[in-house]
């Protein structure tokens, strides 16, 4: 295509979490689909860029601004550096396509990209209104007032004035439907960045090991994994005794150090060097997220090792596919908890299996054919 593209992005992409790893997926799918693509993203000193594709032109972002400025131009409505950066390029340059990289990217600037004259294209990694519900509070007050504000104003601005708007789930697709009916809004998915190679699974030991992972200080996550141990996990250990709940990853709070200290049930096993080798260790993986929205990344670690998932119906937004196919079953109270958690244990099924369904709908020639056909059909390319 003989169409250039800028796609901006607020995003630390030399992060390692599920909305940076988001982003790396989709840059790369308009890469595949744009010969002219360049990126504005925030640096910072001693961070690589490898995780930008090398056929995009570079225009770093530095934020110079002091913390007074930073604080004054938050309660203007400038929420980064971004916004002064952007209006400066595009004195200087002109785009087809411009892709704002969550709407959180836009805030103060997608009525004004509007006005270039370049169709403008908005990913909503979620809805922010959830995700500032079970998040918002953590930031300070003097800061949390015009945070909020101004990050709803963005993600309406963006819905408003975007010629499309593409979402992470049929979930999220719906919500906004019912906001604004008259809007183009599409659901296209999240896509791994990196190539999923072949893989083949060695038969372990049938044991009633289940897994828990994700950030473990983080409230949204937090808060409903220890709802689960105390509520759920019971229930588990009331039919099966023998039953061992592994919780691994990041920087484990104190609250849930304390929790699982007198369990000998569950071990906590605290920020582990490979994920892949602690998730092999189980049998069943189970994610209890039931805030926020979006597509719940933390899922694939336990479909890339061929773990058949329990979830809360939160969590299992995007996952339909697999939902469909009885790899992954969800429950929102104790009734439908103890019936997907019966039908988890009595369905047998091969990793393979799963594995093969994950590779089939995550990987990144999927997010680049979903993507072309949505911007022919838009006649945006």
């Amino acid at each position: 295509m003989k169409k250039n593209l800028l796609y901006i992005t607020f995003h630390r992409l030399s992060d390692n979490n599920g909305g940076c790893n988001a982003s790396k997926g989709f840059m790369r799918c308009f890469a595949a689909l744009y010969d002219n693509c360049s990126i504005i993203y925030p640096h910072f000193e001693g961070e690589t860029d490898a995780y930008i594709p090398s056929s995009f032109r570079l225009y770093p972002m530095y934020d110079k601004r002091t913390k007074v400025k930073k604080l004054f131009d938050m309660y203007r409505g400038v929420t980064s550096g971004l916004y002064y950066h952007v209006r400066e390029h595009l004195k200087t340059h002109k785009y087809h396509t411009i892709v704002i990289d969550h709407s959180f990217t836009g805030t103060g600037l997608c009525k004004y990209l509007r006005t270039t004259g370049a169709y403008i294209i908005t990913i909503h990694h979620n809805v922010e209104r959830d995700y500032l519900r079970d998040n918002g509070n953590e930031r300070p007050l003097f800061y949390r007032y015009p945070f909020l504000y101004y990050s709803k104003r963005a993600e309406r601005q963006c819905l408003q004035y975007s010629h499309l708007n593409l979402t992470v789930t049929n979930r999220d697709a719906e919500t906004f439907r019912s906001w604004y009916p008259e809007q183009n809004i599409q659901h296209w998915g999240i896509f791994e960045y990196k190539k999923i190679e072949n893989k083949t699974f060695t038969p372990k030991e049938n044991r009633m090991t289940f897994i828990i992972t994700g950030s473990l200080y983080f409230r949204q996550s937090l808060v409903p994994i220890v709802d689960f141990i105390q509520y759920y996990w019971p229930l588990v250990i009331a039919i099966h005794p023998e039953s061992t709940l592994l919780i691994a990853g990041r920087k484990p709070s104190q609250e849930l150090i304390n929790l699982c200290g007198d369990n000998r049930n569950i071990k906590i096993i605290a920020n582990p060097e490979d994920m892949a080798v602690v998730v092999s260790k189980a049998n069943y993986y189970i994610c209890p997220i039931y805030t926020g929205s979006g597509l719940k990344l933390r899922n694939w670690d336990g479909l890339k090792q061929g773990l058949p998932i329990l979830c809360h119906e939160r969590s299992a937004a995007g996952y339909e596919v697999f939902e469909k196919r009885k790899y992954l079953f969800s429950y929102h109270d104790d009734k439908t908890f103890m019936e997907s958690l019966n039908s988890l244990l009595s369905n047998k099924i091969a990793p393979e299996d799963i594995y093969a369904a994950y590779r089939e709908v995550f990987s990144l020639d999927t997010g680049i054919e979903k993507l072309h056909d949505i911007l022919v059909y838009e006649h945006i390319i």
